[in-house]
């Protein structure tokens, strides 16, 4: 049980460190002109603007696969005769896609602001 609540405590500080090394780096963008952000992340994947702001996002997506499992017994059959073994999944298999959008403010070509959006930032 300590294991388990270690590996969870541990789990939870690699997605600490992530998340403030990712914002710590997009706010080097910060001031930056939106060519320096295209030469580092590439052409966006939507740009809009309105009210003299221009926004351009970039989503990534990142898909895991957790299996299931398990292992049972087959039953008995009726008169004669045995069910067999078999194996069968405990545990569901469960797909989880997750999906982050980070969207820049930018003014005048300069980067304003930046902001994050989804289940997977």
């Amino acid at each position: 049980m300590k294991r388990l609540a270690l590996t969870a405590v541990l789990g939870l500080a690699a997605c600490t460190n992530y998340a403030a090394d990712r914002a710590a780096y997009l706010n080097t963008l910060v001031g930056q002109p939106e060519a320096a952000v295209v030469q580092q992340l590439g052409v966006p994947g939507r740009v809009f603007e309105t009210g003299g702001h221009r926004f351009v996002a970039y989503t990534s997506q990142r898909t895991t696969v957790y299996g299931g499992g398990g292992f049972g017994v087959g039953g008995f059959g009726y008169g004669r005769g045995f069910g067999g073994f078999g194996t069968f999944d405990a545990f569901p298999t469960e797909v989880v896609a997750r999906v982050c959008e980070t969207t820049f403010d930018l003014q005048g070509g300069i980067v304003r602001s930046w902001a994050l959006h989804g289940n997977g930032c």
